[in-house]
């Protein structure tokens, strides 16, 4: 029994709007949930948030016109919530999910959902005991460009799909908590996540073969900064490569099909594909030796296509958020299930189990002159070709997530 079921409830119209709490005002608490809740004022309003730091709180009683907490129990007792957005340290999301389910509220649970299956599997449990929604905030799977490459891949556009190769690079230095493990932190858990969340969705139910190596290379903490993800299944080969070592970032998207390849970011694509039904038949010639010592060439004509999105950044967000009232409001289906994240935490565990995250001739997660985690002032090697070109350039703020 949760702590509203003595309350008389009344069913509120399919559109009304949702009270929402926001548990945790960091980067994705303020910049993602609050921000993007603004912009949907006919299905949601922001009626008390909480965060341990008073200025933070402050800004939020300022701009939001809420109630404002320094605790999350607080938060989850305030007055006529609907739903609570858990945008706490990952470690602590399955602790403050089932709290806000015994309280009676629906849930919005910030990536990663849980950090292993018997958290996921308390949190559906608790969901389905408090008949209360949970929804996993794996907004990706809401990407304009994700669901075009779904689309064609699903549709038979590119043949059949033999491998898909997905990048998410950058070449930046981290030495905040999410690059601790202890914390949960890790480019796994932070940005793959998401990639992971996505490629299982080109595979059938079946099971999934995982190959993975995480590495540590410029970060200041213990947790990975470089991950390679080979998935193999029921369905195409997914290639995953997440880092923050490539300073020549590749495309998001490579895919390959019998009948073309696909290429693209998030928000642009194109692809080609050939018609072989107007191409000459050809047939297996098997003699040892090759006419005119000359290899099988075919002249193709290809079909180019484009796609552009054209959305706000934001869309994915608001899908997402538009989704989940639907399905407090209106009883739907969700979109992203919990145990359809289940599965992508079952895959990122065995990622984890396969990690060596201490290479035995690695001295410290930093390169150049910066303070390393034990302490020590680590300079780089002079460069041996006097010849070498410095040059500066601002990199760009790793991505939202």
């Amino acid at each position: 029994m949760t702590d509203r079921d003595d309350k008389p409830e009344s069913t509120p119209p399919a559109g009304a709007p949702l009270r929402l709490g926001i548990a945790g005002l960091g980067r994705s608490g303020w910049n993602i949930h609050a921000q993007s809740l603004q912009l949907l004022p006919e299905h949601f309003e922001v009626a008390a948030v909480a965060d341990g730091q008073a200025a933070r709180c402050e800004e939020a009683r300022r701009a939001l016109g809420c109630a404002v907490y320094e605790d999350v129990e607080s938060l989850l007792g305030h007055p006529g919530l609907d739903a609570v957005v858990i945008a706490t340290p990952n470690t602590l999301h399955a602790r403050h999910v089932i709290a806000a389910f015994e309280h009676g509220l629906h849930v919005v649970a910030e990536k990663p959902m849980a950090m292993n299956l018997t958290e996921a599997d308390g949190m559906i449990a608790a969901a389905e005991r408090a008949g209360r929604v949970l929804a996993p905030f794996q907004n990706r799977r809401f990407e304009a460009g994700y669901l075009k490459v779904l689309e064609l891949i699903r549709g038979g556009a590119l043949g059949r799909v033999v491998q898909v190769r997905m990048c998410w690079h950058q070449f930046t230095r981290r030495w905040d908590w999410q690059v601790v493990r202890e914390r949960g932190g890790g480019l796994l858990n932070v940005n793959g996540t998401h990639l992971v969340d996505q490629a299982i969705q080109f595979f059938g139910p079946g099971p999934i073969d995982v190959t993975a190596n995480l590495q540590r290379a410029l970060s200041c903490g213990d947790a990975e900064d470089h991950v390679k993800v080979l998935l193999r299944g029921d369905g195409p080969t997914v290639d995953i490569e997440v880092t923050n070592c490539c300073g020549y970032p590749q495309d998001r998207w490579l895919v390959m099909g019998t009948h073309g390849s696909l290429r693209g970011t998030p928000d642009k694509l194109t692809w080609k594909t050939v018609d072989w039904s107007t191409m000459p038949e050809r047939t297996l010639d098997p003699r040892p030796f090759a006419a005119d010592r000359a290899y099988p060439h075919d002249d193709l004509t290809w079909v180019t296509h484009q796609w552009e999105s054209g959305d706000d950044f934001r869309q994915p967000y608001l899908a997402f958020y538009r989704d989940f009232h639907a399905a407090v409001r209106q009883g739907r289906a969700l979109h992203v299930t919990p145990q359809s994240v289940r599965r992508t935490i079952d895959v990122v565990n065995r990622c984890y189990a396969q990690a060596d995250l201490n290479p035995p001739h690695e001295t410290s997660g930093f390169n150049g002159r910066n303070r390393a985690v034990n302490g020590h002032d680590l300079a780089p090697a002079e460069p041996t070709d006097t010849s070498t070109r410095k040059t500066t350039t601002h990199q760009p703020r790793p991505s939202r997530t």
